[in-house]
Formats: structure tokens, sequence, C-alpha cells
């Protein structure tokens, strides 16, 4: 548990931990729920509900109205910090590596044989613009 203002933090999931270790009086309610001062404005009695939903995510409600992304703001995080899986890689765009490499591949052999004079079944003519395509879209 986390001590801040005197009040205690229950630990829970990263995300979660992550927003209430930056929280003042921070009060658990039920086993998934606390409140605490919303840092988006003066804040002299706990407006803010957290709340921790089945996968994780962290749910952010100020009954004065503060937005998710106000409150995120004043406490330095960004509302990507209230979802699980943070810590991994950002989510690739585009073909990875081997599939890029892999549509090379297939434009060297066409090429070679084409330098040895030999022709392209139209199934490998085919394939090969293909593979030009996804190669062209892939820069």
């Amino acid at each position: 548990m986390n001590i801040k203002n005197g009040a205690y933090a229950p630990t829970g999931s990263a995300c979660l931990e992550k927003v209430l270790s930056r929280l003042d009086r921070v009060k658990q309610g039920r086993a998934d729920r606390w409140i605490a001062c919303c840092p988006a404005h003066d804040d002299k009695t706990p407006s803010l509900a957290i709340t921790e939903a089945g996968d994780g995510t962290v749910l952010l409600k100020c009954w004065a109205g503060c937005t998710a992304a106000e409150i995120v703001t004043a406490i330095g995080l960004e509302l990507r910090d209230l979802f699980p899986g943070n810590d991994q890689r950002p989510q690739r765009r585009g073909p990875s590596r081997k599939a890029i490499e892999h549509e090379r591949q297939i434009i060297r052999v066409a090429q070679a044989q084409l330098a040895q004079g030999k022709a392209l079944k139209p199934s490998d003519q085919q394939r090969l613009e293909l593979a030009q395509q996804r190669l062209r879209y892939a820069q």
C-alpha cells in the first residue's frame, strides 16, 4: 500500500497504481472503486471517482465536470496511461520487417529468372506485381 497525505492507496494494476499514487486524499470504497480530490480543479471535498475495470483500464469520473484528459494532464500522465499494456511496444503500423523481406525475396527471385532470359509464368508475374505493390505501400 502507498500512503499519500495520510490516506491509504491500495495497490491494483500498474495503471491504477500509477494514477492513485499521484492523487490526494485517496480512499477506497468498494474493491474496485476509490475516491480522491480531483487534481484538475480546486477540490476541497473528494469529487473524483476512480474505478478499475475488469481488463485493468482505469476509469475516471469527476462529479464537478472535469474531463479525463484534464485530470490525467493535471497529474502528469496521458490518456494512454489509463489502459493496460502501455509498457509494451507501440502497435506496429504496416507490414513487419519479415514480411517486407519476404516480398523483396520474391522480387529478387523473379529478377534472377528474368536476367537468365526465362519468362515468368502468369501466376509468377502476378505475384511479382503484388510484391512490388506491397513494397510501395510499405514505404
